[in-house]
């Protein structure tokens, strides 16, 4: 294969600015039409933004759905794809394949309703419209076109789950398998933030440490009962993860021993030091929060004097998102503790 081909199938051949980047890099993509060689069309229905973009999103527009749809719509128009400059991350997105590239090799069926699993901040897009906003959800209903280059992952809706499940499940999957590969048989697992990624990795800590204790932290006191009420986690602690020492205080009062892995899913900023004095030495990070500096992360474990393993979380997994939908047909208690509406009609 040669490096046209190559370039293809990565998407770089979509790339105005700056020229020799990857589209996840990139400053601007080149969203217009037709479909090309290696991608597939997807007539676009809903984004799922991830939880920091959503949260700075509404956190900037105060909240206003019109505010926060024209943002939205701005930083598409201005990008050509949905990478929120201020957190430099994205989300998922849920539409029909509408065409398929003639060198795309297994692709879905056209008509097929997919998620793409690879995030909105290397997806070209354009939209015609921002149908319907709510701003206590980060899903968002929109008309528009997207294209998918062939390296990027995707999933069939399952039948089983409605568009919102599928949408909340999918943008977050990947740390459920994480979780399951790192989580120690028998030992103690924390996860920080109990949003939807946080209870998908309180699951997965719990099917793959037999034995172990699993410990759920979080500033929302009621998040933190609602995993405790379905089982997700044997110990709730609510604490601000800004403040490590109060942090620390906290969970030593609930009991906790100290973690051998630690799963970040917050969405909030500042909480890398926390992060890692909670965690034994020796032990495990997994930075899976799209808010996590990484530098500040590396300074915190040189200034406590930790020899923690940090490992950098990633949206892909191999399994494209099957573990983490078995986890949701198996576990009635995720499946509530997520408490996801039902399908509104389009």
């Amino acid at each position: 294969m040669d490096l046209g081909d190559i370039r293809e199938e990565l998407g770089a051949d979509r790339v105005v600015d700056p020229g020799g980047a990857l589209p996840q890099s990139a400053e601007r993509l080149d969203p217009s039409g037709p479909v090309r060689p290696f991608e597939l069309e997807i007539a676009v229905e809903r984004l799922c933004l991830d939880s920091t973009s959503h949260r700075e999103i509404r956190r900037r527009a105060e909240g206003d759905p019109d505010r926060m749809a024209d943002r939205i719509a701005e930083i598409v128009e201005r990008r050509g794809k949905m990478h929120n400059p201020t957190t430099g991350s994205g989300g998922v997105l849920l539409g029909t394949v509408a065409a398929v590239g003639e060198r795309y090799d297994s692709p879905p069926s056209i008509g097929e309703r997919i998620v793409t699993l690879a995030s909105l901040t290397l997806t070209p897009l354009r939209l015609e419209e921002v149908r319907r906003l709510d701003p206590s959800s980060p899903q968002v209903e929109v008309s528009g076109t997207a294209y998918v280059c062939e390296r990027a992952a995707w999933a069939r809706v399952p039948e089983d789950l409605t568009v919102e499940e599928a949408l909340a499940i999918y943008d977050v999957c990947a740390a459920a398998s994480q979780t399951r590969a790192l989580a120690p048989q028998g030992g103690t697992v924390y996860v920080l933030g109990a949003g939807h990624a946080g209870k998908l990795a309180l699951a997965a800590a719990r099917d793959a440490s037999e034995g172990g204790t699993v410990v759920a932290i979080d500033v929302d006191a009621r998040e933190v009962d609602r995993v405790l009420a379905h089982g997700l986690c044997d110990i709730g602690v609510t604490a601000d993860l800004s403040d490590p020492l109060a942090a620390l205080d906290a969970l030593r009062a609930a009991g906790a021993p100290a973690a051998e892995l630690t799963v970040v899913v917050v969405n909030a900023s500042g909480c890398e030091p926390a992060a890692i004095l909670l965690t034994a030495d020796g032990g495990t990070v997994l930075f899976f929060s799209m808010s996590t500096s990484f530098s500040a992360a590396a300074l915190a474990a040189d200034g406590i004097g930790s020899s923690v393993r940090m490992i950098v979380g990633s949206g892909y997994s191999p399994d494209r998102g099957k573990y983490a939908v078995q986890l949701v047909r198996r576990s009635d208690p995720l499946r509530r503790a997520l408490a996801l509406p039902a399908e509104q009609p389009a």
